[in-house]
């Protein structure tokens, strides 16, 4: 089937964001059936056709939040909730707070925002479905390392790559220049989404680290690695892909530890991200 016309239905959806639109005007404005259409949709992006024009919704709404937006109810009607209550619900299970709070605690990068449906979406989608990260056992890891905290929104381009230059830095005049290091962020407080510790640490040594440094002990589980295969415009896809599809339809589940980020070098030319997997539901929130 062509990709021309599930894109069709895309474009279509955006110029309808806000308007009581149903899935099958979508169907109609791409010259599909409803059956076909939500069929294709199911394949390609990875969700379903009303699950995924809800998300986009509730997207809007949360950018909208963190610029400051003030009425509740108006965004609400504006996203086609017939009430407070109904959209409160929406958004609190898709982000997991409430309007008010992710309005005081959101960032505009936000892993479980849904991407405007375009080529470049839909190539970086089939390529994460076609190649499912790759999982391995990982031994307890006690490291050391320094960081710095940074925002969600500052966790990609020229600000991370400044920040992880200067910890570098400084963690090889501490350990010495041929010391190899690994990259991890994690929340610095539970239940917030914006504020992040990143850290550079290496393989613990013997004894107490010395002062200044931050001692870690990664747990004994498994790792789910995966690629990026677009390049960094295709980050929000990425982790759209990571967090809002894999993670909840793989039959894993977040390990609650700090995750691994793997930036491009000589032997690995793909931005990598490595999350804590565990079999079974992680019975405690921690910090990480």
């Amino acid at each position: 089937m062509s990709r021309d016309r599930l894109l069709r239905a895309g474009a279509f959806l955006e110029r309808h964001l806000f308007d009581p639109i149903q899935p099958e005007d979508i169907a109609a404005a791409s010259a599909l059936s409803l059956r076909s259409l939500q069929r294709y949709f199911a394949t390609a992006v990875g969700e379903s056709l009303s699950g995924y024009l809800r998300g986009r919704r509730l997207t809007h709404a949360a950018q909208q939040l963190v610029l400051g937006h003030q009425d509740i109810l108006s965004l609400a009607l504006d996203c086609q909730f017939g009430s407070h209550e109904a959209f409160t619900r929406a958004f609190s299970r898709h982000f997991f707070m409430s309007p008010s709070a992710f309005r005081q605690q959101g960032c505009l990068q936000h892993n479980y925002y849904r991407p405007s449906l375009d080529l470049a979406m839909l190539a970086e989608l089939a390529a994460q479905h076609q190649q499912p990260p790759h999982i391995t056992p990982r031994a307890q890891q006690p490291l050391w390392g320094l960081t710095q905290a940074m925002q969600t929104d500052e966790l990609s381009g020229a600000g991370l790559g400044i920040a992880l230059s200067q910890l570098n830095s400084q963690l090889c005049s501490l350990f010495g220049p041929r010391t190899p290091t690994r990259v991890f962020y994690f929340k610095s407080q539970p239940g917030q989404c914006r504020d992040f510790l990143l850290l550079v640490a290496t393989a613990a040594g013997p004894g107490m680290p010395p002062q200044g440094i931050t001692a870690l002990t990664l747990p004994a589980g498994y790792a789910a690695t995966f690629t990026l295969h677009g390049d960094e415009s295709q980050l929000p896809v990425f982790m759209y892909h990571c967090f809002a599809q894999w993670i909840f339809h793989s039959g894993w589940h977040f390990a609650d530890a700090p995750i691994e980020l793997q930036l491009p070098d000589e032997q690995h030319p793909r931005f990598r991200l490595t999350l804590p997997v565990r079999t079974t539901p992680c019975p405690v929130y921690r910090l990480w």
